[in-house]
């Protein structure tokens, strides 16, 4: 008995950025139920699919590389409702898996990431038993070959200068780490927005003294109830404050056309083990300031244990991306397109500041905000940043 289905993209947006990254089956082949079928890489993030159930691939409708978009139709499989046992590797002799019969040929299984490791370390893939789901090949399988057979892998392959050459550092004690699939997906990003986006970054510090007074005044009050207040919420609450007043810095560029959004959606970058991504802060210029605080902290430790849903992602209008805890007076951040501009901030200081009498003490919070040029000019951005360090300044201004 088989039942036809339907697998389709989800999680993946409506947006022109996802992508086939991996195709893993073909037509005809037989999958078990949970087998990965394909991943699919977005702007923030890479979406794997597996199979919903045992069956056999009727039909693939991607290819790689393809864009793809919510809903859309990846595989078709069949269901098997009752299937055969698998055929299952035999121990040899010495006590390594083999498989009944040799396979020394092309035809294995094996991601990208995979397959470099493999290329680093001179092993020939073919010659590697697999044991992921459908016979992929994992790193642990890669780690038993070279145990069993260190003799049968080879040196890696020289590492190379961008002149064609070799590079002096291929010489000496070198170690080669591959990117991981995210990093390569914001990467990739990251390059197409500088190539493409006419960057001008406006740097400013503003005195944010009576902020502070006030923030750790606050954490002195609430004692345990919450999460603690850090600087970030102030400047997103500041930052919605400036974006109602100031729209064409919570807009998208389309071909001739400047969208002007309703809704503002603050993203802020979070540094995860795996890369960073930048979970968004739903009706930031609706929520009160404890409130905004407490979705920072859920959304960075999802951030963290790789638990954002792709609507805790997407569709921001602004980006906030703060250095302060590691250093630094300024930088310039990437613009994350659609968006036409980012914020980014950097290590507060104590520095000397004239009161018309005396030098004084004053603690500067350092702003650093990229603009697309092609939707802003020059005076724009300064205004912008002005008036978000007068609301940093003073939070009164909050209230107009």
């Amino acid at each position: 008995m088989t039942e036809a289905l339907e697998v389709r993209a989800t999680e993946v947006g409506t947006g022109p950025d996802s992508f086939v990254a991996e195709l893993l089956v073909s037509t005809g082949q037989t999958v078990e139920q949970g087998a990965q079928l394909l991943a699919i890489e977005t702007a923030k993030s890479v979406v794997e699919v597996f199979a919903p159930a045992a069956g056999r691939v009727v039909e693939v409708l991607v290819g790689l590389n393809a864009s793809v978009v919510e809903g859309d139709l990846l595989v078709v499989l069949e269901r098997i409702h009752a299937a055969a046992p698998p055929n299952l590797p035999k121990p040899s002799a010495s006590g390594v898996e083999t498989q009944p019969d040799a396979r020394a040929s092309s035809e294995f299984h094996a991601s990208p990431w995979i397959r470099s490791l493999a290329y680093e370390r001179g092993i020939p893939l073919e010659l590697v038993h697999g044991t992921g789901p459908h016979g992929r090949i994992l790193e642990e399988d890669l780690e038993r070959y070279v145990s069993v057979s260190p003799a049968t892998a080879s040196s890696p392959a020289p590492e190379r200068s961008l002149a064609g050459g070799t590079s002096p550092l291929a010489q000496g004690s070198t170690e080669t780490r591959p990117l991981s699939r995210l990093q390569r997906s914001v990467g990739r990003n990251l390059s197409a927005n500088w190539a493409r986006i006419p960057h001008v970054t406006q740097f400013d510090e503003f005195d944010v003294s009576e902020l502070e007074a006030f923030r750790v005044a606050l954490n002195h009050e609430r004692h345990e109830e919450g999460p603690k207040l850090s600087l970030l919420p102030f400047v997103i609450k500041a930052a919605a404050c400036a974006l109602t007043l100031f729209p064409e810095f919570n807009s998208e560029l389309s071909e001739d056309q400047l969208l002007l959004k309703r809704d503002i959606h603050v993203g802020f970058a979070v540094d995860t083990a795996d890369g960073v991504r930048v979970p968004v802060i739903r009706h930031a210029d609706r929520l009160p300031l404890l409130e905004t605080a407490r979705q920072i902290a859920r959304l960075a430790e999802r951030a963290r244990t790789n638990e954002l849903a792709p609507t805790e992602l997407g569709s921001g209008s602004f980006t906030i991306s703060n250095l302060g805890g590691a250093g630094g007076t300024a930088f310039t951040p990437i613009i994350n397109a659609p968006e036409v501009a980012i914020l980014g901030i950097s290590r507060t200081e104590l520095k000397p500041k004239w009161n018309g009498n005396a030098f004084v003490p004053r603690l500067m919070l350092p702003l650093s905000l990229s603009y697309d040029h092609r939707v802003i000019n020059g005076v724009a951005g300064a205004r912008f940043t002005a008036y978000l360090g007068s609301v940093l300044s003073d939070l009164r201004r909050a209230l107009l």
